[in-house]
């Protein structure tokens, strides 16, 4: 194990890499970039541990689990120093603030991958699901079609996060697997946390990092996702379930008996339970569209 040791005006923390193997393909999986997706930190672990008893067959394997230390041990998205959402401010700066100094140590440890997998947490009401900038690179769209979760979500390609700004600047194949939380702050998703490990073994078998035939299927690519808004604060009762498709002005929901609709033909991702919304928290549902 390696470790890092990021320091700024006299603070510090350390972050830990674990590689396994040696030579190519060099497959680099991160998690805890938001230091409270906690079952994507569980994933990351549990790849190491993995390959601590399993070596690959062929080429590196190397697993950050835990890429924001101090946001985790407050179990906060953002890097409690400077407040920094640190998947939006990749490649980050070696003489910057904390945040941008271990965007920076990330980036440079993850330089000489050719895979780049970084894990996340979508909260505890939706559906695991890769996302990736798929329609900008063939190698991009190649990595997701291997990694058998169900769905792939094209993103909007918001600059500053870890796989876009590898994909763009260093023409890494690069995605982000977004997975449901547990059901209160720190909780693992442990049954999807091992659907998702089920599904990146997938992904290392078809490169033959790891031996074994591939298991499960490929995904299904679809869109954008979209968000819809309840149009004021109230009760929210929602009319769909995840899973589910949806119609262009189809009742998703109500707010206090209003109706909600989808501008959109989409599939739902998520729903919020019912539950009183107020001004500025009326996110109720996203739902991704079918693939242009």
């Amino acid at each position: 194990m390696k470790e890092i040791t990021v320091t700024e005006c006299g603070v510090s923390a350390t972050i830990e890499r674990h590689t396994f193997g040696s030579g190519s393909p060099h497959i680099f999986f991160t998690g805890g970039v938001h230091g409270n997706e906690v079952t994507g930190i569980w994933v990351a672990r549990r790849l190491a541990d993995f390959f601590a008893a399993n070596p690959p067959v062929k080429g590196t394997v190397s697993v950050m689990p835990q890429v924001n230390p101090a946001a985790a041990r407050c179990m906060q998205r953002r890097n409690p120093f400077d407040g920094s959402d640190l998947n939006r401010i990749f490649p980050g700066d070696p003489d910057g603030t904390m945040g941008q100094r271990l965007a920076d140590a990330v980036w440079c440890e993850t330089a000489d991958a050719d895979i780049l997998v970084d894990l996340h947490c979508c909260g505890q009401h939706g559906l695991p699901y890769i996302l990736s900038i798929y329609g900008e690179s063939r190698e991009v769209r190649e990595l997701v079609r291997q990694i058998t979760l169900p769905t792939a979500i094209h993103s909007e390609g918001t600059s500053g996060q870890l796989f876009t700004e590898a994909v763009r600047r260093r023409r890494q194949a690069a995605c982000i697997i977004e997975l449901p939380s547990g059901v209160c702050g720190g909780a693992v998703n442990v049954q999807v946390g091992e659907q998702c490990l089920a599904a990146l073994l997938d992904m290392l078998r078809a490169r033959g990092v790891v031996s074994g035939a591939v298991e499960g299927d490929e995904p299904a690519f679809y869109g954008r996702l979209l968000d819809a808004e309840a149009p004021r604060a109230g009760l929210w009762s929602p009319a769909v379930r995840k899973g589910e498709s949806v119609s262009a002005g189809q009742v998703i929901g109500t707010v206090d008996g209003e109706p909600v609709a989808a501008p959109a033909e989409g599939f739902v991702m998520s729903v919020m339970p019912c539950a009183y919304l107020m001004p500025g928290d009326t996110w109720v549902m996203t739902y991704i569209q079918p693939e242009a």
